[in-house]
């Protein structure tokens, strides 16, 4: 897995590549939202664009992490998940909790104003 992470003005964009799922590549994406989440301000925008798979363990990740950047009243925004995370959220209730967009210029241009 790669994750190929940048600032754009207040929002941390982490665009990842390959599969999450138990194990190595599951504690990968928690170590990146983790240094996101330590940034201190901003949303974090997480592109899975070209995340090719994706099991429970890293919905497990995902929701985790939105809890603890909302206590910070900040967001995890998915950037166009494949139909497979989108099922995974729906079957966990967790869908409607994450702002979700088709592309990174369209959940910059709806969030990275504000909280």
């Amino acid at each position: 897995m790669i994750i190929n992470k940048q600032r754009i003005g207040d929002v941390s964009l982490l665009a990842v590549e390959g599969v999450i799922k138990l194990g190595e590549s599951a504690r990968f994406l928690a170590d990146a939202l983790k240094r996101s989440l330590a940034d201190g301000e901003g949303h974090v925008l997480l592109d899975l664009s070209d995340v090719n798979y994706m099991d429970s363990t890293g919905i497990g990740e995902l929701v985790g992490y939105l809890v603890r950047l909302r206590a910070e009243e900040r967001k995890l925004i998915l950037v166009r998940p494949s139909e497979r995370i989108v099922q995974l959220l729906t079957v966990a209730g967790v869908a409607s909790l994450f702002p979700t967009y088709d592309t990174v210029e369209d959940a910059l241009a709806e969030e990275a104003g504000g909280t």
